[in-house]
């Protein structure tokens, strides 16, 4: 329906541009030309319309796995934590790993993160997601510098702050409990 409305909205256009652009003006075709011009553009609004809340919940729960995605910061994040002699190199291979990964894919999939738990819960979501990952950016700079305590001290903070990020999504989302 997309692909039709667009059609039919291109050729009236150049229709009503034709139409107008003689003299005298073709009235008839012109106003049939923007006639089909507004159908068209309702047709692209109809086409364009979001699914019921209950075909867009199934679609995007089965379509990404926001818990399972916290799950392997967490896990990632809970084993770095206690490595004894975390060297700055390894610490920014694997949050460069992180962001690349689970992270860059929360993100990337947020919009159906809002199906799934509403606009506000989502804003809260969202937010707490943000600072989680600013504090994790800031350990990714610290150890890129070589400051290997202010790395570890940013990486503590947003360890804390992704657990609670899932703590809040399993509240909000009426998941079962994710266990790190």
């Amino acid at each position: 329906m997309m692909r039709l409305g667009n059609i039919i909205l291109v050729l009236s256009t150049i229709a009503a541009t034709l139409c107008a652009a003689r003299t005298p003006v073709l009235g008839f075709w012109f106003g049939a030309s923007c006639l089909a011009m507004v159908l068209s553009v309702l047709m692209l609004r109809l086409g364009a319309r979001p699914k019921p809340a209950g075909e867009a919940r199934e679609k995007s729960e089965a379509a990404f796995d926001f818990a399972a995605c916290l799950g392997e910061v967490n896990s990632t994040l809970e084993k770095l934590a206690g490595e004894r002699e975390l060297s700055c190199e390894r610490l920014h291979r694997e949050l460069d790993r992180l962001s690349e990964g689970p992270l860059f894919d929360f993100a990337r999939n947020r919009e159906q993160l809002a199906v799934v738990t509403g606009y506000a819960s989502f804003a809260r979501l969202v937010g707490e997601f943000t600072r989680a990952e600013r504090s994790l950016s800031r350990a990714w700079s610290a150890a890129v510098d070589g400051y290997r305590g202010e790395a570890l001290d940013s990486m503590g903070r947003a360890r804390e702050q992704f657990i609670e990020l899932s703590r809040l999504l399993n509240e909000l989302s009426g998941r079962p409990k994710i266990t790190i």
